[in-house]
């Protein structure tokens, strides 16, 4: 046989049963991350959902607790007044129909309704027995299910020196909750029958192929093995499962959380065939690539029957040298083809990593240097060579965070220097990590005072205009992590340094001018605007262990955070009052 023969028979016969068993392992393996994408994204959707609908119910139980203060504090405004707030209460918490105030025996007062709620439910004739004779606290009620629609009901006593004044029952609109469900499903799959919401009953709560009320157990996702499993071992606590199960004998995957908080069931399903569609195709271009394969292999060892071994054990050990990291080895392929030329391209090769390695260390050092006086992002872009450091900047949309250690000056006017720097540095260095990890920018640091800036265009969340992901509400969680920071921290400086540490915080939003300040041979990268000098205003107004913000900072994060309006009030340098709140933790 000749040597072309031979190659090409050794390579078919050694690479065939290896490609049947790659095709076999690469389909199960894409099936395999198929599954757990979907199971990523069915977690994800649960998680989402989760959160939207805790949320709504915690902002639904607070304003109902504040209808209910508000309707029955006499030392506030006139009755009607009394029921225009509350009126303005319920129209800002989308998910609530209806407000009702009861007396002590449980007999009803009045209710205060949404402008077009829904008639097919009725307002509680009078609070329930088992709620009046027990210890009283809030308390969601067992859904009732009326007229093909679900009653969600909320009960919070009005207590006064422990004697009950009164019972607020809030009712939910149950088109809230059969929106956001709705919404979620077609957003992620385009159609709304893909999530379930159930109490713990498995009765329904959101209209979907059965009718709302209608129970849930031992159907659809609730007949799998591993939710009846759960059902028996677990215990409704905030839990997420995963799963693959038969319906009606479709093969289906699936997943479902426990909302602990109201006792209820989220689950999301769908086929296999529609969640693995692309296994199909995977499959056919795994044949079409062992097909491929095996003609490769036939030229292939057509090919190497023409070449001598000696060079290519050649060029071998020169890539073992370069492996090595001897990138002045040369070769010793001689041959006048291309295998000579390999050889040279491979030291090519050689002397270009060497030259990039010796870049890449100079740019390393470069950055690591920056880095100690610029943000990362500048750091880099100045290492790289696309960024100058050149005077100037940039207008832009950021938020400005001011953090200073109330009555600080007392304690450095009468502790030695080197314990007021100790202090310092413990309480900077945590403080520059929590501005970190939430994606902003140390400025500079002043006195016991750190300036943060949160929307430089230095993090990939600094373009998002709202949500969690705003600068605006990166610095207030910021904030709120900075004085959890310190009050964990406060009993072991009081023993050390004999001082009580509480920050004061200010932060607010706006234009303002990033870039390089100074002159030519000395300069800062700084943020400068009327923005930076209004927070650092407030930091001088807020006392120890207080947030304060401007208005307009509040509004554009919205519910995440609670804040008490504190009213407009004069500061330094400004003409007109500017609107404070103070962040409630």
């Amino acid at each position: 046989m000749s040597l072309r023969v031979r190659w090409t028979v050794a390579l078919l016969a050694a690479a065939f049963a290896p490609l049947l068993m790659l095709s076999w392992v690469t389909a199960r393996t894409v099936r395999a991350g198929l599954a757990d994408t979907e199971r990523e994204l069915q977690l994800t959707i649960l998680d989402s959902t989760a959160r939207s609908v805790v949320s709504e119910i915690e902002y639904a139980e607070e304003t109902t607790h504040r209808i209910g203060r508000t309707l029955l504090d006499a030392d506030t405004g006139t009755p009607e007044g009394r029921v225009t707030l509350a009126r303005d209460l319920l129209a800002r918490a989308a998910s609530l129909r209806e407000v009702a105030v009861y007396a002590p025996d449980g007999s009803r007062v009045d209710t205060i309704q949404r402008a077009r709620a829904d008639a097919s439910l009725s307002s509680l004739d009078r609070v329930p027995d088992d709620v009046l004779h027990a210890a009283p606290a809030p308390a969601w009620l067992p859904a009732e299910f009326v007229n093909r629609t679900v009653a969600l009901r909320y009960v919070e006593p009005v207590t006064d020196d422990g004697r009950v004044r009164a019972w607020v029952v809030a009712t939910l609109d149950p088109r809230w909750l059969d929106a956001l469900i709705e919404q979620v499903s077609v957003r992620q799959y385009d159609t709304g029958r893909r999530l379930l919401v159930v109490d713990a009953n498995l009765r329904q709560l959101v209209r979907g192929a059965e009718p709302v009320g209608a129970s849930l157990a031992r159907r659809d996702i609730f007949q799998s093995a591993d939710f009846l499993r759960f059902q028996r071992e677990g215990t409704l606590r905030d839990f997420n499962l995963t799963m693959e199960y038969r319906d009606r004998g479709v093969p289906m995957v699936g997943a479902f959380r426990v909302l602990r908080r109201m006792r209820w069931f989220v689950a999301v399903r769908r086929t296999q065939d529609e969640a693995y569609r692309a296994l199909a195709d995977a499959r056919r271009v795994l044949m079409l690539g062992a097909v491929g394969c095996i003609a490769l292999a036939v030229g292939l060892g057509t090919w190497l029957a023409r070449r001598t071994t000696r060079p290519i054990d050649q060029l071998e050990d020169l890539t073992r040298a370069y492996a090595a990291r001897r990138f002045t080895t040369r070769s010793s392929v001689k041959t006048g083809d291309e295998l000579e030329v390999l050889g040279s391209s491979l030291e090519s090769m050689a002397d270009q990593l060497q030259q990039s390695e010796a870049e890449v260390a100079r740019r390393a050092r470069i950055e690591r240097d920056l880095a100690r006086f610029l943000p990362g992002e500048v750091a880099r872009s100045v290492a790289d060579g696309s960024q100058s450091l050149a005077l100037g900047g940039v207008r832009r949309e950021v938020t400005v965070l001011f953090a200073d250690v109330a009555s600080f000056t007392t304690f450095s006017e009468a502790a030695p220097p080197e314990k007021v720097v100790a202090l310092l540095n413990e309480l900077f260095t945590v403080l520059t990590e929590v501005v970190f990890r939430h994606g902003g920018m140390v400025d500079k640091f002043i006195g016991d005072c750190v300036m943060a800036v949160f929307g430089t265009g230095s993090d990939a969340r600094d373009d998002a205009a709202d949500g969690d992901d705003s600068p605006a509400a990166r610095a207030l969680a910021a904030a709120e992590d900075m004085h959890r920071f310190v009050e964990a921290s406060a009993p072991a400086w009081q023993e050390t340094y004999g001082v009580e540490v509480r920050l004061g915080i200010g932060v607010n939003r706006g234009e303002a001018l990033i870039g390089n300040l100074g002159s030519e041979t000395r300069m800062e990268y700084t943020v400068i605007g009327d923005t930076v000098n209004v927070a650092a205003r407030l930091e001088g107004l807020a006392r120890g262990g207080q947030t304060l913000v401007t208005g307009s900072l509040a509004r554009s994060v919205g519910a995440r955070f609670t804040y008490n309006p504190l009213g407009a009030h004069p500061l330094r340098g400004k003409r007109e009052l500017v609107e404070i709140f103070e962040v409630m933790t």
